[in-house]
């Protein structure tokens, strides 16, 4: 059920950064391109956890993995036994219908920019300054968040629930029916107040030549 999920999750993460992705060596392989990670490996089953991690161990580019897991702890193990270094050791895989997901328009001072090129892209600004931004990708029923963040000097002023609640508000214009994220440990108060609930934890690691 997680691998079905992720993999799901995956067709809108590189959707939304336009990214490609392969199968290698049976295993799902992101083209993330960047200086520090080249390539992005994703376990859809922990249980292959460790033989995937000594793939990343050895491999010569930058390179990172992620696993959805139930046993957090367990996964943890298994990929710093084969070489590789924690990264992010307690993100979260969530996910929420989005029929009735919450909406709220910017408070005053603030305004609301949204963009498609097709990504949904929403911004909010003051001044004319990005003080938060976020993208959502709409693939088949499901749409993907990706990039939710907000400028330090404007947090605690709810623009991440406007962000998200717009980027639902067009997705479900789009026929998205079902949301699906990765989310880091400051972001998951946000999404659990819009009723986001958890899929699964989520490892991520990073072979030595990432560092």
């Amino acid at each position: 059920m997680i691998g079905e999920l992720v993999e799901r999750w995956h067709r809108g993460w590189i959707a939304a950064d336009g990214l490609t992705s392969e199968y290698r060596d049976g295993y799902l392989v992101v083209h993330v391109n960047r200086a520090h990670r080249v390539f992005e490996w994703i376990a859809t089953d922990d249980a292959e956890a460790g033989a995937v991690a000594s793939i990343v161990a050895a491999t010569e580019e930058p390179s990172w993995l992620s696993v959805p897991t139930h046993s957090p702890a367990k996964v943890i193990a298994e990929v710093e036994a084969a070489g590789l270094v924690i990264a992010r050791p307690d993100e979260t895989f969530m996910r929420r219908p989005l029929v009735d997901h919450p909406f709220s328009g910017p408070p005053e001072g603030y305004s609301l920019e949204v963009t498609r090129d097709p990504v949904i892209r929403v911004q909010v600004l003051a001044d004319g300054e990005v003080a938060a931004s976020g993208l959502m990708a709409v693939v088949g029923k499901d749409a993907v968040a990706h990039r939710i963040e907000t400028a330090e000097a404007h947090r605690r002023r709810g623009l991440g629930s406007v962000v998200m609640g717009t980027l639902v508000r067009e997705a479900v214009r789009d026929g998205a029916t079902t949301g699906l994220l990765f989310s880091s440990t400051d972001g998951v108060h946000l999404y659990r107040s819009l009723g986001w609930e958890k899929i699964s934890d989520l490892v991520v690691a990073r072979n030595e030549a990432s560092a």
